[in-house]
């Protein structure tokens, strides 16, 4: 029985680690780890500890030297089957004794093998059979050396989402939905159509609370000022107040979940027509020359409580089912009360007359062909 639940244990735990594991994130060679977001690779040449960092660095990479022990839980599996035991980037000060990463850091006492550190040597290597752990070696002595570089993880921080003829998109955490990964500052820049601002939803968001999180700026980098951050997962909705905005996904050394999807939409940015009294004029944006693109143009009309709109339009022209006007027999705009959607070259002269004091209409154009819109007047009745 004992040895099925553990057949069974270790067969989850190679499925889980061959599942998440994704080595087309590393150069040809290099091995991917989820524990640590790095990939890793160890030399098939030998040499002595002094040859190592120029060694790594040839390759792009660095110098392994471990300082969580996460990573130390992933150097046992890795290096698991080695013949030779591989650098470390670790040294003893002969001046106090002690061992010390490059970074200034001390390993812990637990990641040493049985024994050590010992007198044996004033470099490190990593041993990989039982006891497995750090071992004291001679820097003289010829190991293979082990290195490590971050991959190409996030997008290029260059690419823009969206565009002046785009006015929605998505967009998701690296690994979604299966897993982000540790150790990220991922940039990601939107831009849409001229007088737009841009609307951001969140939706699902699955990260560590507080440590793992998206701050966005409201322009196209991150000198601009902050809308916010969803460290704490209570805010997922933000309005930027221009064409641009920019998000960094920064995420901790532990702890990953399924990540996040954004759902980004452009909103037109053009003030609306308010207008009441007795009567008026009103035109689509640029009219008699052509509207723009991507143009969202409200107008709003109101008459005193008791009288109705005389809507007269008798000058329309507009690309033909992507270009819209909408009447909305109402001071709001849900669809059950629009009762005429305007398109194309045969509309005027058009008449209404509502049955309310207050009619609300909605222009809505796409990104391509352009014409001179429409004229019209309103009375009271």
């Amino acid at each position: 029985m004992l040895a099925t639940l553990l057949t069974s244990f270790l067969f989850f735990v190679s499925t889980f680690s061959d599942v998440t594991a994704d080595n087309s994130l590393c150069p040809s060679g290099w091995s991917f780890s989820n524990e640590t977001s790095y990939c890793y690779i160890v030399s098939d040449r030998y040499m002595p500890f002094s040859e190592t960092s120029s060694y790594c660095q040839s390759l792009g990479g660095t110098q392994v030297f471990i300082s969580l022990s996460y990573e130390f839980t992933f150097m046992k599996t890795f290096t698991q089957g080695l013949f030779a035991q591989p650098w470390l980037s670790i040294t003893r000060d002969p001046t106090d004794n002690k061992w010390y990463n490059p970074d200034g850091t001390t390993p812990f006492i637990s990641w040493w093998s049985t024994g050590e550190p010992s007198l044996n040597g004033d470099c490190a290597t990593f041993k990989s059979t039982d006891p497995q752990g750090m071992k004291a070696t001679p820097c003289w002595s010829i190991q293979p050396a082990m290195c490590k570089q971050m991959p190409a993880i996030c997008p290029d921080p260059k690419k823009i989402y969206g565009g002046q003829y785009t006015r929605s998109g998505n967009i998701t955490s690296p690994g979604y939905p299966v897993q982000y990964y540790n150790n990220l500052d991922c940039l990601y820049t939107i831009t849409s159509p001229n007088k737009t601002y841009i609307t951001l939803t969140f939706n699902p968001y699955l990260v560590e609370g507080y440590v793992d999180y998206v701050l966005i700026y409201d322009g196209p980098d991150t000198t601009y000022p902050s809308l916010g951050s969803t460290s704490s997962a209570l805010k997922l909705e933000y309005e930027s107040t221009n064409n641009s905005v920019t998000l960094k996904f920064h995420t901790d050394r532990s702890i990953t979940n399924k990540g996040w999807l954004l759902k980004w939409n452009a909103k037109s940015n053009t003030p609306p027509v308010i207008q009441s009294g007795n009567g008026g004029n009103f035109t689509s944006p640029n009219y008699p020359n052509d509207y723009d693109s991507y143009t969202e143009q409200m107008f709003y009309l109101t008459v005193a409580d008791g009288f109705q709109v005389n809507v007269t339009i008798d000058d329309f022209l507009t690309e033909n089912r992507f270009d819209v006007l909408e009447v909305y027999d109402n001071y709001t705009i849900p669809g059950v009360n629009m009762i005429a959607n305007l398109t194309g070259d045969s509309i005027a002269p058009w008449n209404w007359l509502s049955q309310s004091s207050h009619v609300t209409m909605r222009f809505r154009t796409d990104g391509s062909v352009q014409k001179r819109g429409f004229h019209g007047y309103w009375t009271i009745q």
